[in-house]
């Protein structure tokens, strides 16, 4: 049996899964914003509008997804930094040559959509906070946002998944 490449691919699932929803539970922990029951959050959503924007934040607690957002921003490190050490252990375990760049990429645009999403929907949630409309142009950016954010997002675990997939030989040859 070989115990380090069973260790690898139990790191490579584990760790992107510990860090994104155990930061997911202290996010909402720290903000005050605790699980959403009666409605799908916009950071989980492939597309909003403006009125959706304004009806989620109605029935929202504005403070507290203030915090939320504000906390959103450093998340992006911490998940990303997961998958992407879990995407080069598997490729390390594969034992074959890659450019890095190619974990890197998708990693670093999920990253991006992740902070616009955050920032824009800071700034809005601060005008919807002031009674001030919200900006139609901007949430459709923070919309684009999320929708990219998400298609990497599961992109990146689709990859992981192949990786896991083509180490499974290996594994059943160990055993």
């Amino acid at each position: 049996m070989n115990k380090p490449l069973i260790a690898t691919v139990i790191l490579m699932l584990a760790l992107p899964i510990a860090i994104f929803l155990g930061g997911a539970w202290i996010m909402n922990e720290m903000s005050g914003r605790g699980p959403m029951t009666n409605q799908k959050p916009l950071n989980q959503r492939f597309g909003y509008k403006a009125a959706a924007v304004q009806q989620y934040w109605e029935r929202s607690n504005a403070p507290a997804e203030m915090r939320f957002l504000e906390l959103d921003l450093i998340f992006p490190f911490l998940y990303c930094g997961a998958l992407a050490t879990s995407l080069l252990i598997g490729w390390a375990a594969l034992g074959r040559q890659f450019n890095a760049g190619w974990i890197f990429v998708p990693v670093a645009i999920t990253m991006l959509a992740d902070w616009t999403e955050n920032l824009v929907q800071l700034r809005q949630l601060k005008l919807f906070i002031t009674k001030t409309a919200l900006q139609e142009g901007w949430i459709r950016v923070a919309s684009m946002a999320t929708t990219v954010k998400l298609v990497f997002f599961y992109g990146l675990w689709l990859i992981l998944l192949l990786l896991l997939g083509l180490l499974l030989p290996q594994l059943r040859r160990a055993a």
